[in-house]
C-alpha cells in the first residue's frame, strides 16, 4: 500500500461469522455509485459476506458517506488516485472470504445473484471464474462476455473505420451479438464489471498486472490467465448485475487515454499469444 493510506471501520460484515464472499469495490469521485452499490448488497445478499471499499484517492466524501452509511463495511482510503488496477491489488489482500467478488462502483446486485454465482464456483471445480448478466438501469441488456479479440479490434471500433462500418462482422463475432445470452456457458472473457473467482485463484496466478491501466484490457488479461492456468471463464446469466456501463475512449481516437488503451491492448496480444487458438478454448469460441 501507498505511504499514507489509511484503514478505516475495521468492524467486517458479519463479525461473528466468518464471509462466505468478499465484495471488493474499487471507487474515485462515485460516492452515490458506492452507495447504491452497498445498498443492493445489504438487501439482496443471503450469503455471508464482506464488502471492502477501496475509496481511490476521491475528494466527493465517499470514505466519510460509507463509514456513517455502512459501518460494517471496511475502507481503504487511499490519499492518491493510483488507478482501478492498483486499487484491486490493494484490496486483494483484505479479503477473507471464500470467493472473490469484484464489483465497479457503478454496479448494483439484483436478488440471488451472489448466490447464483458462487454456487456455480462450488459445483463446478474446473470454473475458475464467473461472470452475470449484465443490465442497464433500464433491464436492457449489456453484452459482456466475448469471445477472443480480433487483433484488429480497436480500428474497428473506432476512427475511420468504424465511421465507415460501425458494426462490422469481426467485431459482432467478437461481442457475441449472435449469442442471445440466456444460456449459461463458457465463455474467453467476461465484463470486469463483475466477477467472482475462488480466493485461492491468487496463489495460482498472482494479482492483477499493473502495467495495464484502467482504460481497458485488466478484465481480459485476468480471465486470459485463469484460462491458462486450466480453468474455465464461465457465464453465468441467471445472475444479475445493473450496470452504468461508461465509455471513456471511444470519443477521441487520438487522446492520451485512447493510446494508452491502444498499448494495453497489443500488451495484452502478446503477452498471451500461446492462447490464441487453443483448443481448449474451442467451446468458448463456438
Amino acid at each position: 500500500m501507498a505511504l499514507g493510506q489509511t484503514v478505516a471501520n475495521e468492524r467486517n460484515h458479519h463479525d461473528t461469522k466468518a464471509p462466505e464472499v468478499s465484495v471488493v469495490v474499487v471507487s474515485w469521485e462515485a460516492r452515490d455509485h458506492v452507495v447504491r452499490c452497498l445498498a443492493s448488497l445489504a438487501l439482496d445478499v443471503e450469503l455471508p459476506y464482506e464488502a471492502i471499499v477501496i475509496d481511490d484517492g476521491s475528494k466527493d466524501g465517499t470514505t466519510e458517506t460509507v463509514q456513517e452509511m455502512f459501518p460494517d463495511v471496511r475502507v481503504l482510503a487511499k490519499r492518491a488516485n493510483e488507478g482501478l488496477v492498483a486499487g484491486r491489488n490493494d484490496g486483494l489482500p483484505l479479503t477473507r472470504g471464500r470467493f472473490v467478488l469484484m464489483l465497479d462502483a457503478d454496479t448494483e446486485v439484483r436478488p440471488g445473484a451472489v448466490e447464483a454465482l458462487a454456487s456455480v464456483l462450488e459445483e463446478r471445480p474446473e470454473v475458475g471464474l464467473v461472470g452475470p448478466k449484465l443490465v442497464s438501469p433500464e433491464g436492457e441488456l449489456q453484452l459482456s462476455c466475448r469471445r477472443y479479440p480480433p487483433m484488429l479490434t480497436p480500428f474497428l471500433r473506432r476512427g475511420p473505420y468504424a465511421r465507415l462500418n460501425p458494426d462490422p462482422r469481426a467485431h459482432r463475432r467478437h461481442l457475441m451479438k449472435d449469442f442471445d445470452h440466456a444460456a449459461e456457458r463458457p465463455v474467453v472473457w467476461v465484463s470486469g464489471a463483475a466477477q467472482m473467482w475462488r480466493t485461492d485463484l491468487l496463489v495460482r496466478i498472482g494479482q492483477y498486472d499493473g502495467r495495464i491501466s484502467s482504460y481497458g484490457g485488466e478484465d481480459l488479461d485476468w480471465c486470459l490467465r485463469v484460462w491458462e492456468a486450466g480453468l474455465e471463464v464461465r457465464y453465468v446469466p441467471q445472475a444479475e448485475v445493473v450496470h452504468q456501463s461508461q465509455q471513456v475512449t471511444r470519443s477521441n481516437l487520438y487522446g492520451r487515454k485512447s493510446f494508452r488503451a491502444l498499448r494495453d491492448w497489443y500488451y495484452l496480444q502478446w503477452k498471451h499469444r500461446a492462447l490464441r487458438g487453443d483448443p481448449r478454448l474451442a467451446d468458448a469460441n463456438r
